[in-house]
């Protein structure tokens, strides 16, 4: 009986134990800052054409900046780094003589965030996704579309094997480095024909690193 006790002890301190270092982690993960716009992708443009139902992926539809290496605060012990981007109203631009629609939704709006070195010898990506449906209404007679919420693309995790040859682009020479932002999603070619352009600007992005 004795011996019963103290293995059910055992495995209760373990449980604590193991309880303990998540709350440790999650602490201090909650007070190591954001880096605001850590891959200087905000204010760049993306700009992509409905295809058949869904939008064609092209060189257009990325977006490119430079950024430099960056200070993260308890590096040595950080094992991911997770980005978040969120998207402007969209802009649009009907095909030949198609009417405007007054409503239209999107679904499964996915960005892919390259980074790569000054020299391009190391490159990782990584890319989380929206499923939507999002709905965006149009202002007026305008061409400018608001979303029913702010679209936020968050969780575009660096973390295990990719996560070395990020903090090694972020914060080592050479400098500066690239982020491309690669976004793709699908319509309903319904309520946006073929050949409807839409066009986002990339805003609000932040990088959190973690333990």
């Amino acid at each position: 009986m004795q011996r019963g006790r103290f293995l059910a002890l055992t495995g209760a301190l373990s449980v604590l134990v193991l309880s303990g270092c998540g709350a440790v982690n999650s602490a201090i993960n909650s007070v190591i800052p954001e880096v605001n716009n850590m891959a200087n992708l905000n204010g760049q443009i993306v700009e992509t054409v409905i295809g058949s139902g869904r939008a064609t992926i092209s060189g257009s539809v990325s977006a490119t900046a430079n950024f430099n290496d960056q200070t993260l605060e308890q590096v040595s012990k950080l094992n991911a780094l997770i980005l978040k981007q969120s998207l402007s109203d969209a802009t649009v631009t009907m095909p030949g003589s198609a009417a405007a629609p007054t409503t239209f939704s999107l679904r499964n709006i996915t960005l892919k965030v390259t980074l790569s070195d000054g020299e391009g010898a190391r490159s990782v990506d990584a890319s989380a996704t929206v499923a939507g449906p999002v709905t965006f209404t149009r202002q007026g007679s305008t061409n400018t579309y608001v979303p029913t919420a702010k679209v936020e693309i968050s969780n575009i995790k660096f973390s295990g094997e990719t996560f070395s040859t990020v903090i090694g682009i972020v914060t080592g020479a050479p400098s500066p480095n690239t982020a491309t932002g690669k976004l793709s999603l699908d319509a309903d070619d319904t309520e946006l024909p073929a050949g409807t352009k839409i066009s986002f600007t990339l805003v609000d992005g932040k990088a959190k690193p973690q333990i």
